[in-house]
């Protein structure tokens, strides 16, 4: 190859090289403006459910103050996303709380106070929610709002706010659930009531010191905030907990994330207990779901077609023991272990410590556990998994079909060999009965003598049956 030649060809590798990093490039951004239209797609809906849904349901004289303010404030952060601004918050609050209570506390109070709203209400408000933050409460539009803000990354606090864009309570698929398992009706000043979800209640959610309040939440999400829950919805929506629980386990989520980077960062990072709850509430869920469900129909309705909150609480306590598992707390339990994790994170800082741990395990064993379908196979469920499970059942099945029409032609004939058996077991006994009787004769004195005269034509005797026995 001359000069000539080889200045061409790295021209060509050159212009390869510019090319690709190019198209990266442009790959990279387009998944940016995905991201963001995403974003802005979701922006856009809250502010239309603000504008009809988040009405007041009855109003007699004017806009009740509270529902303003909060518009206000839902205002104010919609901007921010639509602007791409970042929000950097400090620490107002002298109380101890959940790490991601406090960073939402101090987000509601950031929005109070650089919304435009009535200066004197707003100083209310604001000296009562930094005396007590579980006095805070939020409609649904800001609720999905504040969400919206902790997925897009804009709040600065510390290290550890960019763990919220995958906190459960924040999720897309997860945070309307939330809201509408956890709202209560709540009269204002202006005599208007609306839909709104308190800190009290989210509060009671993480520390459970009552053992009816994870009772009452999932009676209400089965029940969408009805008296009373009746079979068929309790199979409807039990199947899209299911679902909704299967792809969160399916798929990214904070814990798992954690495990992922745990095995190759930091001991801050790992927390055996932690790590093995989550893995028994995931076993514990892939293993007994449908079998759950089954067992529930049973207790929950046998003797009743609907059930109120004390019936279904008695039957809940019932069928966890007797199928030794929580699968109906199963969200909660994971908000809470959530929460306990962030607060771990928080207390031990950031040592850069290399750790020789079990991270391994518990990240091959949730891979194992991902693979694993809940539905097993049933006909609810059209996945690869289930499909090879009931392709290999039918094969299964087909296979005892064949083998039990064998045995139904070969019936006849193994009664025959039946018989036959018994004949030469009868024959061996009769010969071995034979053999001992011939022994014990030559073992006497008189016979011993003469055994020389008889002894060889009888072993000749034995030796030709014998041949003739092989032909």
């Amino acid at each position: 190859m001359n000069p000539l030649q080889k200045i061409y060809l790295q021209a060509l590798i050159n212009q390869s090289h510019q090319e690709s990093s190019q198209q990266v490039k442009q790959e990279e951004n387009s998944q940016k403006q995905n991201v963001q239209y995403l974003q802005k797609q979701q922006l856009l809906q809250i502010i239309q459910q603000c504008q009809t849904q988040n009405q007041p349901i009855q109003q007699v004289s004017k806009p009740p103050t509270l529902i303003e303010v909060q518009n206000q404030v839902t205002s104010y952060f919609q901007k921010i996303i639509l602007q791409k601004q970042t929000i950097n918050l400090k620490n107002v609050l002298e109380v101890q709380l959940p790490y991601f209570m406090i960073i939402m506390s101090n987000l509601i109070i950031y929005g109070l106070e650089n919304c435009q709203a009535d200066k004197e209400i707003i100083k209310d408000l604001v000296s009562l929610y930094k005396t007590n933050p579980l006095k805070i409460s939020m409609s649904c539009s800001l609720f999905q709002t504040v969400a919206l803000l902790f997925r897009s990354e804009v709040i600065i606090y510390d290290q550890s706010t960019k763990y919220l864009a995958n906190f459960l309570l924040f999720r897309d698929d997860f945070c309307d659930i939330f809201f509408n398992a956890l709202y209560c009706y709540q009269i204002s000043q202006g005599q208007a009531v609306s839909q709104q979800i308190g800190f009290t209640q989210i509060h009671q959610m993480i520390k459970k010191q009552q053992d009816d309040i994870w009772t009452a939440f999932t009676f209400k999400l089965l029940s969408q905030q009805q008296q009373k829950i009746i079979k068929d919805q309790f199979l409807l929506q039990f199947n899209r907990y299911t679902q909704l629980l299967n792809n969160f386990f399916t798929k990214s989520n904070l814990i798992m994330d954690f495990v992922a980077q745990s095995v190759k960062q930091t001991a801050k990072l790992h927390n055996d207990q932690i790590f093995q709850e989550y893995l028994l509430i995931m076993g514990s869920f892939k293993a007994t779901t449908q079998d759950f469900l089954k067992k529930a129909i049973q207790v929950f309705f046998e003797d009743t077609p609907d059930l109120d909150l004390l019936q279904f609480s008695s039957n809940t306590i019932k069928i966890h023991k007797q199928m030794n598992c929580q699968i109906l707390f199963i969200l909660p339990m994971l908000l809470q272990l959530e929460s306990q994790y962030l607060d771990h994170i928080i207390q031990n800082g950031l040592p850069e410590i290399k750790v020789q741990n079990s991270s391994n395990y518990y990240l091959k064993m949730i891979e194992k556990l991902k693979s694993k379908c809940v539905y097993n196979g049933e006909e609810e469920c059209n996945c690869k998994k289930c499909q090879c499970i009931r392709r290999n059942r039918t094969s299964a099945k087909e296979s005892q079909k064949k083998k039990r029409e064998a045995l139904e032609k070969i019936g006849p004939l193994q009664d025959e060999f039946n018989k036959l058996q018994k004949k030469v077991k009868h024959l061996e006994t009769e010969n071995q009965y034979m053999t001992t009787l011939i022994l014990e004769v030559f073992k006497h004195p008189s016979v011993e003598k003469l055994a020389s005269q008889f002894l060889e034509p009888l072993t000749k005797i034995i030796a030709d049956s014998e041949s003739m026995e092989e032909c």
